[in-house]
């Protein structure tokens, strides 16, 4: 839920300021080693961490030089593995995008792009399916 808003945000902000030549960069960060996410993991649902374990961790130097080389190259999206790829690609809709490359990739790979979405989703599934099956015989 909040991808969507946050990347609507962005897309509007971009409109509102590119005329003013400023360039607004939407970051598609996986889960970042720091202490943060240490203390995440003492808290959060063991669902949840099922779930995430399908993605690594990056550290935070990793994720912000991604980061940083997105937002000086002027790219709109910015993913940092994989899976913020496929994200970004899955969810482009009406973004902005600066990169000839990236927009053949967008356009001509988003069919295949949903299907590995798809089957991240039934993984995920799958694993909360035996999560709940497990809890019900505990």
């Amino acid at each position: 839920m909040h991808l969507f808003n946050n990347r609507g945000l962005a897309e509007a902000l971009q409109q509102e300021v590119i005329a003013d030549d400023i360039h607004v960069s939407l970051i598609f960060p996986p889960d970042t080693d720091t202490p943060g996410l240490a203390e995440e993991k003492k808290r959060r649902p063991q669902l949840t961490s099922i779930i995430t374990a399908s993605s690594g961790a990056m550290t935070a130097d990793e994720v912000a030089k991604k980061t940083l080389n997105g937002i000086k190259s002027g790219s709109f999206s910015i993913h940092c593995n994989f899976e913020g790829v496929l994200l970004s690609i899955v969810t482009a809709g009406m973004s902005p995008q600066r990169s000839y490359p990236m927009a053949f990739v967008e356009v001509i790979f988003s069919g295949m792009i949903r299907f590995v979405a798809f089957c991240f989703l039934w993984t995920w599934y799958r694993s909360i399916e035996k999560w709940h099956a497990k809890r019900k015989r505990a």
